[in-house]
Parts: C-alpha cells; structure tokens; sequence
C-alpha cells in the first residue's frame, strides 16, 4: 500500500490504538483467568480430599489425575495469554517508537551511540550524524550494538563505493517495500535480545570467547575416570548383592582423587555454558525465522540473507547442538543433580571436551552470522526510515554524471516538515566555490549542514530528503561545529586552523575522488582584518582544486573575489523586517547578500546601537 507522510500518520496512530485495545483485553483475560486458577486451586484440592475420604480408591485417583491435568491446561492458556500480552505489548511500542521518528518527537526516540568516538572523523560531529538528537538515533532501530555501529559505519564511510552504494540500496529498498518482514524482525529481535543479568554476556563477547577458545584434550584423563568409574559401578553392584567386600571404596576414592587433581579443567564451565544457552537459544528463533522465510518477491533480501538459508550450513543445526552441549555441561545448575552425575561418571571432564571441540566448529560460522545480521538491521533501518518518510527519494552516485552535484527540493532530515524549508542546488564543475553571505540566523550554516547530510544519507544507500539528486562520489568534509579543547590547550581560533589544514591536505592528495568541503563562519575566531586576509588567501588557494567547496561568512568584502576567481560564485540567505520584526525565508539565492541584520538584532532587544 502507497502512503503519504499524513496518511502514514493516520495509519500508525490507528494502529496504535487497536494495539492497545487488544493489550487491555488481554491483560483483563489474565486477570479473570488468576482468579479462576484461585478458585479451581482451593476447589480442586477440596473435591480430591472428599473423593478421598467419601469415595472408592479409583474415584480418588481419576479425581486426582484430572485435577493436575485440567489445571496444568489452565496454566497452558494463562501462559499464552501474558506471553501475547508481551507480543502486543512490543508491537504497540514498535509503532509509537515509528511515529515519534516520523514526527522527531525525541522524548520518545532513544538514543543511539556507536562505540568508537569518532572523534577526528571529518565530518561526524559537525553534521550531527551521531551524539544526542542525531541522524543515527532516528534512524537506527537496531537491537544490538553492532547492528548501531554498522548503521554509524555507513553513514560515517569517507571514501564511498558506488557498486557498494547500489548493492546496498537494492536491498534497502526491498526493505522499504517489505514492511511485515521489517516489523516481524524487529519484533523478535525486541522479544528475544534482553540481558537477564547486568553482568550477562553480549554477543560480541561470545563471539570474541569462541574466537579465542583453544581446542582441548582430556582423553587421556577421561579414559582413566571412565575406567574407573565403569569399575566403580561393577564393584559397588557385587557389594550390595553381597558377592564381595566393599572394595568400592578404594576404587571410588581413587576416582574422586584424580577428578579434583583435573578439577581445574572444568573451571567456569557452568558459567560459559548457561551464557551460551541463555544468548544462543534466544538468538536461534531470530536465526530461524531468516532461515524458514520464503523471500518471494526480493532476489536482494534473498542473497543478501543466503548465510541463514543455505542449508550447509544454516544456523538452526548448529545453534541446536551447542546449546544441547552447553545445556548437559550446566548440570552445576541443581547441585544434587551434578553431584550424582559426576559422582558416577566424570560427566563435566567429557561435556567440557564436547564444548571445546564444538566451539571451534561454531566460531566461524556464527562469526558470519553476526556480521550479516547486524548489517541486515542497519539496512533494515534505513528501509524503516525510507519508509516513515514517503516522500523521500533513493539515487545513486553517477561517475559520469553531467553536474558533479544536483539537488531540487533539499531539505534537512532532522528539522520537522512544518518547519522545513527546501531548496535547489546545481554545481557545474569540479573545483567550484560557493560562498554563501548572509545575515544572523538567515540558514547559512543549516543549509550547509542539509547539503552535508543528504550527502552522507546518499552514499549510504539510503533515501534522501530531496525530490531528486545527483551526484559524483566525493569524500565529505566540514568546518562547521568547531570547539575549542581544553585538553590539548587549543583555542577556538588554533582548532579551526588545524582543521582547514587537514582540508587542504585532504584537496592536495591527488586523490581519485574529490572532496566536497563545508566551512562555516570561516575564521571567526579571530579580528576583522587578520580573518578577512586569511580568508582570501584561503578561497583563493582551494579554488580550481580537486573538490567542490561552500563557505559561508559574515564579510561581505569576500564577495569582490568573484571577481578575481572564476570558480567562487556568490550566494545569499535574507531577511525582511516589518514593524521592527525579523522573518526568514531561509531561500538560497544568487549573488552577495544585500544587507546585515546584526545592529536590528542588537536594537530590537533593547541594546545601544
């Protein structure tokens, strides 16, 4: 079905709706049926005690038998009914968390962070990519941290791939398009990728045990315990029938003896067993649904998935056989149990030997298996926010392209659709300059920001916040949030140096693919005649260079260098005033801004001018 924004909208908040309706009908049935248990509890006990005391012995029995059947059934159905409570209950959310996203209500959409800071990344910060309210958070709607760090990966990537970029987006957009398989998978992963314990291992720590887990060797010591232990039961049998003394309990001494002497080879098997069964069993119904699904209607999805379904080596056999490995070797679990087990047969000794062999036959496989699944949901995101957001529009970087860079309708994702304002950009040639003059608070750095991320959505094969755009690979670059450090005694003025001396590296590489370079307020950390020099100098070396640059100022004085420079070309952001009142039309237009606003600003607010 084809939506608009609105009617997506409506959609979802109907759903919701329904959702919840469904949620409080159940939730009443499991209420009601407490109650019924109650009743059937006491009443049962007290019709099986009158069978007993007033009736046959046989009517006890069948009064008995169909009591703890009938109850047990009870307890079936009130299982069922609070595990649907649950289903509906993550379902519902599923649908608020995508309505919060559509409308960028934050208070509803959680934050997401990638593990590694990116703290020198070219354009990472300045773009708002990642960090609190970024472009990550509303579209990541994965639920393990690598699924987040891959997402962060794409839309991070300095040096894109066109092949890449397409193969992605051919699954994207079979994603976008398969809404039940996206929501079934988010569902499962919600259902089944909680942490018991704060202290519970995540995937990637299994995944980094069974990578470095050597293979061990006990047949030497378990041929010996399982001699002894054979020995053991022979021995202890002719005791109690009385054919011999009991000689067990040397041999059972000896037994023990050796086991503690290896006791050391089981240590911590309980622990790495029961974090197995409790990561794997869950991670199996999300690995099962990949491999059962049909994927009628997606050849991408269907390649893309084929680690799942494959049968050579498809996850369910696999995961099925440690977890059965791992779930003997926790015996530790009821200390009765593993004191009886080991006290017979040396039954840690031989499932600590099975695991070991079989980790190393799982390693590989699951070390793939987490690697797809993470990208699946980081491509599974994007669809979502494709989706969530109709009238956003897919293309692909073209080599050949006529203009380096075209956009009609460019708009900033993370500013709501009542707020936006859109606008068109052409660039012609490689090597041009844009700069862009204009008032306070006129749109000239959120312009460069839209221009930034549309880029950075764009060659991560997702879809952009444009009617159409085009363009050639580029290496991305900003100069836009610059801060001082205290860290490194750097102030505001020496950090924006060292990074537009990073930029002229970047343009002087003789790199294949050029740079697309954003600077904001060039030089604003220092005094109006050093920043006016410095930026002239600078416009005037990146010009007819290996990128495509746009440089927004307060000086007007650097509009004269289109003059000078045949690649600058002049732009402007503007305002009107009315009854001492400032409105913006944030439109980009051509030429050098024709006024200032700053004294206005300064007057309205009741300051001397």
């Amino acid at each position: 079905m084809s939506y608009t924004s609105a009617s997506l909208r409506k959609a979802l908040e109907n759903q919701i709706r329904r959702l919840q309706k469904k949620t409080d009908d159940l939730k009443n049935q499991s209420q009601r049926l407490s109650m019924i248990r109650l009743f059937i509890f006491v009443g049962g006990l007290a019709l099986v005690y009158m069978a007993g005391s007033l009736g046959p012995e046989w009517l006890f029995w069948i009064t008995l038998i169909t009591f703890i059947g009938g109850f047990y059934k009870l307890i079936t159905i009130h299982k069922k009914i609070d595990k649907s409570v649950e289903r509906f209950t993550v379902w519902k959310n599923i649908r608020r968390n995508q309505l919060a996203r559509q409308s960028l209500n934050w208070s509803d959409i959680p934050d997401s962070n990638a593990i590694k800071s990116y703290q020198d990344h070219p354009f990472a910060f300045d773009l708002n990519i990642i960090g609190k309210h970024s472009l990550l958070s509303l579209i990541n709607t994965g639920h393990y941290q690598g699924s987040t760090d891959f997402l962060a990966q794409l839309l991070l990537q300095q040096e894109p791939d066109p092949e890449e970029v397409a193969d992605r987006q051919s699954v994207i957009k079979e994603l976008s398009s398969n809404a039940s398989f996206r929501d079934r998978l988010q569902l499962l992963a919600q259902l089944n990728s909680k942490q018991e314990l704060s202290d519970d291992w995540t995937l990637e720590e299994l995944r980094e045990h069974l990578n470095n887990a050597e293979k061990v060797n006990y047949n030497g010591v378990l041929s010996l315990l399982g001699g002894l232990s054979i020995l053991n039961i022979v021995l202890g049998v002719l005791y109690l029938t009385g054919y011999i003394a009991p000689y067990v309990i040397f041999t059972f001494v000896l037994y023990l003896v050796i086991y503690n002497f290896n006791s050391d080879k089981i240590s911590g098997l309980y622990n790495e067993a029961s974090q197995i069964v409790k990561l794997l069993k869950p991670f199996k119904t999300i690995l099962e649904y990949l491999e059962t699904y049909s994927y009628s209607g997606n050849p991408n999805l269907k390649d893309f998935c084929s680690p799942f379904w494959k049968r050579s080596n498809a996850p369910s056999g696999y995961i099925n056989q440690i977890v059965r490995i791992a779930g003997a070797a926790s015996s530790q679990q009821s200390e009765i149990i593993w004191v009886l087990l080991n006290f017979l047969v040396p039954w840690d000794l031989y499932y600590a030997q099975k695991l070991s062999g079989y980790k190393q036959e799982v390693a590989p496989f699951l070390s793939r298996w987490l690697d797809r699944y993470y990208k699946l949901e980081a491509l599974s995101s994007l669809a979502n926010f494709s989706w969530l957001n109709p009238h956003y529009n897919f293309a692909l970087p073209e080599t050949n392209s006529g203009n380096p860079f075209e956009a009609k309708n460019l708009g900033h994702p993370l500013i709501p659709e009542d707020e936006k304002v859109t606008n068109n950009l052409t660039i012609h040639e490689k090597g041009e300059i844009l700069l862009i003059t204009g008032s306070n608070m006129a749109g000239k750095s959120t312009f460069l920001r839209t221009v930034g991320i549309n880029l950075a959505l764009y060659f991560s094969g997702g879809p952009v916040n444009a009617s159409s755009l085009t363009t050639i690979p580029f290496r991305l670059f900003s100069s836009i949030n610059i801060t001082d450090s205290l860290d490194e005694g750097l102030s505001h003025f020496y950090a924006e140096v060292k990074q537009l001396r990073k930029l002229l590296t970047f343009l002087e590489d003789n790199h294949p693919m050029p740079v697309f370079f954003l600077v904001d307020e060039i030089y604003r950390g220092t005094n109006n005649r050093e920043r006016l020099q410095g930026s002239k100098a600078f416009l005037q070396n990146v010009a007819g260079k290996n990128g495509i640059g746009m440089v927004s100022t307060h000086d007007l004085e650097l509009a004269q260098l289109e003059e000078t420079i045949p690649e600058l070309s002049n732009w402007h952001f503007s305002e009107t005033i009315d009854d001492g009142k400032m409105s913006f039309e944030y439109k980009l237009k051509s030429g050098p801004c024709p006024s200032t606003n700053a004294l206005k600003i300064m007057e309205i607010e009741g300051l001397p001018v």
